[in-house]
């Protein structure tokens, strides 16, 4: 996998390895800018201390796993869930980090069982997953098995095409989300097309 990239994240730095040798159409293979977005957010001073010591996160999508990774520094017990070919990656990314006593890694596509990730969680991370309107109804089944009302979703999303069919998809499915507001995020990441929503089950 080469060399590891070093992603400052609030003052911490993560090494973070892409995934190589994989076909281009994965598009985990890469470091994504929302991912960058939400790890960011996690360390902004709007969050409480100790809002993720202690608490069970899923990541779904995670690719390289910045945002789980960064819970996991921040000290939530993190399972980073992706396709399996990009779990070999996913595991470098825990072990360069030392992260193994706060984060695993599994296999998960979007539909199938979750009781082995032992829900409702605590949190669960995603970030830019919503161009692909045909997945929907699978990450709508995902997420109705890993949370509950007390579950909080963080969704970071790049405005593109696909995504607004996305959030009605979402809608439709019965959740419900409250915008982030820009001036909460990172400085450097306080643009019109990307941003971060609270998703929420619909009682």
């Amino acid at each position: 996998m080469g060399i590891g990239r070093e992603i400052e994240i609030g003052d911490r730095t993560l090494i973070i390895h892409e995934h190589e040798n994989l076909p281009d159409s994965l598009a985990g293979c890469w470091t994504w800018d929302c991912s960058l977005v939400l790890a960011q957010w996690l360390l902004m001073p709007s969050w409480p201390p100790d809002s993720f010591t202690g608490k069970r996160v899923v990541e779904l999508g995670a690719g390289t796993g910045i945002p789980g990774l960064t819970a996991a520094a921040l000290g939530a017990s993190v399972v980073l869930t992706d396709i399996p070919e990009l779990l070999p990656g996913l595991q470098r990314n825990v072990d360069e980090n030392g992260l193994q006593q706060r984060a695993t890694v599994k296999a998960l596509m979007w539909g199938d069982d979750c009781s082995p990730l032992s829900p409702p969680v605590d949190f669960v991370l995603m970030s830019d997953i919503l161009y692909d309107v045909k997945a929907m109804p699978a990450l709508c089944k995902t997420l109705n098995h890993l949370a509950d009302g007390r579950t909080q979703i963080l969704l970071a999303y790049e405005l593109r095409y696909g995504t607004t069919e996305c959030f009605k998809a979402l809608l439709e499915e019965g959740f419900r989300w409250t915008k982030v507001p820009q001036e909460e995020l990172h400085a450097q990441w306080q643009s019109e097309d990307i941003g971060i929503f609270r998703v929420f089950k619909q009682n």
